[in-house]
């Protein structure tokens, strides 16, 4: 009898004097008694639980999840999308109780994971936002185009609603873009019609630019031929007008042009007194054009004479003066 007194008395004590369990780094702890939950929330340490209390533990370090969505845009086709979300327990104790409070721990380990805690709170919101968000779009084209504005609006939202749960968001992106095979071909041969057109309209461009350079040259050129007649139109009116009484001026400008007219290898210019006889004329014509004959063949090192020369008047310019104007008193 007093053995088993004694032993009683031990077990009692050991009771009493409670036993140790640890808090590992990264988790947070609760002590469950036989009158429920304590109302503290042990941080990482050595804790002292008595009887039959037991310490339950959860996840407080960082974690990954990624969903893979299809997304139906703009009711047509199929937009499939990875969303990865990354995060942790809140530091919120009272919202860390909740956790103790609503999710079921391992029944081995007494822990409650980070993956049950983010499908308890986290998972629904994480799918459901970004379908709201890329199904409104009219095209995938319109959808893709506007991944970073989408993207960075789900990441609010997703913040924003994460807040009323226990856990925190620290980051969350939309990736890994895909769509049928037909979208992609359809967009190949869309860049190919619009490389057509960018080609056509630089096409355009280029003769516009041209067409605009030759008016300017022509517009140029017009310009000085006007000048030029502009000039000749004045320098006649001079030579009519101003000079019409002094015709010594008149008839050097008359040898002048007739001198220049002469210059050529097949002309010549004869200059005779005003009351030369014909004949006379007509020997000294047919002479020029004998000595032209004669320059002509000896350039060639064959000379040829003839006996009689065809008076040709054609290449032969011939000035008579005007009749003699006579003196003023």
């Amino acid at each position: 009898m007093r053995k088993f007194i004694s032993l009683f008395i031990a077990a009692t004590l050991l009771l009493l004097a409670g036993c140790g369990s640890e808090v590992p780094p990264g988790k947070r702890g609760r002590i469950t008694t036989s009158a429920g939950w304590t109302q503290e929330v042990l941080k990482p340490g050595r804790h002292t639980c008595y009887g039959r209390d037991t310490m339950y533990l959860i996840d407080t370090t960082s974690s990954s999840y990624k969903e893979t969505m299809n997304i139906l845009i703009g009711g047509k086709v199929n937009l499939k999308v990875d969303v990865t979300v990354r995060i942790r327990v809140s530091d919120d104790e009272a919202k860390i109780r909740k956790i103790f409070e609503t999710v079921g721990a391992d029944a081995k380990s007494y822990t409650i994971s980070s993956e049950k805690m983010y499908v308890t709170f986290l998972q629904m919101k994480v799918l459901s936002i970004p379908r709201a968000l890329y199904q409104v779009q009219p095209d995938i084209q319109t959808a893709v185009a506007s991944a970073t504005k989408l993207e960075a609006e789900f990441k609010k939202q997703l913040m924003t609603e994460a807040e009323e749960t226990p856990m925190f968001v620290e980051d969350c992106q939309v990736t890994n873009y895909d769509w049928p095979e037909t979208i992609t071909k359809a967009q190949e041969e869309l860049v190919k019609v619009q490389l057509k057109e960018a080609t056509a309209e630089a096409q355009v461009r280029a003769d516009l630019k041209k067409a605009e350079g030759d008016l300017k040259v022509a517009e140029a050129t017009k310009l000085v031929e006007l000048k030029k007649a502009e000039a000749i139109g004045e320098s006649i009116e001079i030579i009519s007008g101003r000079l019409a009484g002094c015709p010594e001026y008149l008839m050097w400008h008359q040898i002048k042009v007739m001198g220049e007219a002469a210059g050529g290898p097949n002309n010549c210019f004869i200059l005779y007194p005003y009351n030369t006889d014909a004949n006379q004329v007509r020997q000294m014509v047919a002479n020029a054009n004998l000595t032209q004959e004669l320059k002509h063949e000896l350039g060639r090192k064959e000379v040829v004479v003839k006996k009689e020369a065809p008076v040709v008047e054609a290449p032969v310019t011939v000035v008579k003066p005007a009749a003699p104007v006579p003196k003023s008193k």
